[in-house]
């Protein structure tokens, strides 16, 4: 299958939360990114959405055609959801693709709601810092057009495609472990190296094209 109706007229949806273990990244996708209403898709390799996520219960698939056809069966719908593909065995670049993959062949260019795509440890799913490959290459440069919008988290930015970076409109910079990844960040986003480095958990900074903001997750 390949994603359907071209618009060239949407919106850039792309985000990456960047941030060490434990500052709060899956808490910022739950709190900050998505709603009960949204069309919600998640890569979860380590069961991090469980139960109720933004008022909505995570549906989890272990198997990868069953994900693909809970995802065609609430795309057709109007009422909001969230489905997670949660492999049981260790994943791999092969598994995340395979992911992308299925998100990529369900993009509608003139589908009412954005397809939201939570891409959790993108690092740990990549072959290099280079260039984005396969599907999630394809979602990050073109998805736009087809009404994805892909959520990319990981821990530090030098171990990530500069892809995500290029082509993600909104940043979310949370806690780093070194001044070296701060100092990076800053180079790649241009929020000042010193901000970043205040940062503690739950602490973050948005990014919107170039105006930015703090903020703090509460629960």
């Amino acid at each position: 299958m390949q994603p359907v109706n071209p618009n060239n007229e949407l919106k850039n949806g792309h985000i990456f939360a960047v941030g060490m273990s434990g500052c709060g990244k899956t808490s910022a996708v739950k709190k900050l990114f998505i709603k009960a209403s949204d069309h919600v898709a998640f890569f979860d390799p380590v069961g991090d959405y469980q139960g109720k996520v933004a008022g909505g219960v995570v549906r989890g698939y272990s198997n990868l055609k069953a994900f693909a056809s809970a995802l065609i069966a609430g795309r057709k719908t109007k009422q909001g959801f969230k489905i997670a593909y949660q492999p049981k065995h260790e994943t791999t670049v092969k598994d995340f693709d395979a992911f992308c993959g299925v998100i990529w062949a369900l993009g509608n260019g003139k589908h009412k709601k954005p397809f939201k795509v939570i891409c959790e440890e993108v690092a740990e799913h990549s072959l290099n810092a280079g260039k984005a490959t396969g599907y999630h290459g394809k979602l990050l440069r073109l998805g736009r057009k087809f009404n994805v919008h892909t959520i990319n988290l990981f821990q530090r930015g030098q171990e990530v495609s500069k892809t995500i970076v290029d082509n993600c409109q909104r940043a979310c910079v949370m806690m780093q472990k070194t001044k070296a990844s701060a100092v990076y960040l800053e180079k790649m986003t241009g929020i000042p190296s010193k901000e970043i480095e205040q940062l503690e958990p739950l602490d973050y900074i948005l990014q919107d094209g170039k105006q930015f903001k703090t903020g703090v997750i509460k629960w």
